[in-house]
C-alpha cells in the first residue's frame, strides 16, 4: 500500500523543479520530464491535474509550458497530494462509517484515526517552500526516476540478489 502515489510524487518533484528552475517563466511538459526522469504522457496528465487544482497554470504557444499559480509557501503537500490522487488515507476504514461494517466494534480504526489526523496535519503543514529549503540542489530535490523498489527487482530479475 502507497499512503503517497508515484504520481505524487511527480507532481511534488515536478512542482519543486518548477520552484527552483522556472521562476516567472513556463516550463514545458518535456522538460519537466526529462528533468524529473518521468515519462512525458504521465507527466502532461499529472500536470493537467495540478492545472484543475490551481497549483499550476498553463500557458499557451512557442514559449508556453507551466509554471506555479501560487508562491511555493501557499502550497502544501497535501493539496498536491489531493490534486493527483485525491484522498490520502492510512486505510478505506478511516474515511467513515460507511467504509467498513466492522469499524464500530474495531479495537484497530481508533489508533488508524489518529494516525490519519497526524498524517494529514503533516502534509497539510509542509510546504513547497519548506520541501525547497531543504532539498538538495541538483535534480530538483529528488532521487532518481526509479524507485529502489524497481532497482532491486530489476537485479533480482537477472538472478544478483542484494
Amino acid at each position: 500500500m502507497e499512503l503517497i502515489r508515484t504520481d505524487t510524487d511527480y507532481a511534488m518533484r515536478m512542482l519543486v523543479h518548477m520552484a527552483r528552475e522556472g521562476g516567472e517563466r513556463p516550463l514545458g511538459a518535456r522538460v519537466l520530464a526529462e528533468a524529473q526522469a518521468i515519462p512525458e504522457a504521465f507527466a502532461y496528465k499529472i500536470l493537467q491535474r495540478l492545472t484543475r487544482a490551481c497549483l499550476t497554470e498553463r500557458y499557451m504557444g512557442p514559449a508556453g509550458g507551466f509554471k506555479l499559480a501560487r508562491d511555493p509557501e501557499q502550497i502544501t503537500l497535501l493539496q498536491v497530494a489531493e490534486a493527483v490522487q485525491g484522498t490520502v488515507a492510512v486505510r478505506d476504514c478511516v474515511l467513515g462509517e460507511d467504509a467498513c461494517p466492522r469499524r464500530p466494534s474495531c479495537s484497530i480504526s481508533a489508533r488508524l484515526d489518529k494516525l490519519q489526523r497526524e498524517m494529514l496535519d503533516l502534509l497539510a503543514d509542509m510546504t513547497l517552500a519548506e520541501v525547497l529549503a531543504t532539498a538538495p540542489v541538483g535534480n530538483g530535490g529528488t532521487h532518481s526516476g526509479r524507485s529502489s523498489a524497481s532497482r532491486v527487482s530489476k537485479t533480482t530479475r537477472k538472478g544478483v540478489i542484494r
